[in-house]
């Protein structure tokens, strides 16, 4: 069984038009969202084999918020997966070390949205900032993951938290 967890970044400020998109901090609503969805899934799992994070200011920014809160064996930062396409992210995915049972991939839309859609056999909208959504994948190596091997564990979004 491999285990991925999906996480959009945490709302992003604009305030500062002087900053390229990848620097973009978050926003006070994205300083909210952070601690609240970490909070959430902190108390259903404690450590997850794999954080790989898209190396942008709002992504590093909210993975601080679950390293604060969840174990993870190892962490990588990835220019890579700066608004990298669905297809991208599940090449990532299949090439993860066989080591780790369980990711966390934080990351950006529209990308993380039609990999939900595409690999959990749903039609979501929009993942939004924050959102969460957990696959379980019955499959023993991240290559064999499928459509038709995923199951949607959860689905949890900031505003089900307020």
């Amino acid at each position: 069984m491999k285990k991925i967890y999906v996480l959009r970044h945490s709302k992003s400020s604009w305030k500062d038009l002087s900053l390229s998109d990848f620097q973009r901090p978050l926003n006070g609503r994205g300083k909210t969202d952070g601690p609240k969805m970490s909070s959430y899934i902190h108390s259903r799992i404690d450590k997850i084999d794999f954080l790989h994070c898209s190396s942008s200011v709002r992504t590093y920014e909210t993975s601080k918020y679950f390293i604060d809160r969840i174990k993870f064996v190892d962490i990588k930062y990835d220019e890579s997966l700066y608004h990298s396409s669905s297809s991208e992210i599940i090449n990532s995915i299949m090439n993860y070390d066989e080591q780790y049972n369980s990711a966390m991939i934080i990351a950006h839309n529209p990308g993380l949205t039609n990999f939900i859609n595409e690999m959990a056999n749903i039609m979501l909208d929009n993942l939004p900032t924050t959102g969460l959504v957990e696959i379980n994948f019955n499959c023993a190596v991240w290559a064999d993951i499928l459509p038709e091997n995923s199951t949607i564990i959860d689905i949890k979004f900031p505003k089900q938290l307020k």
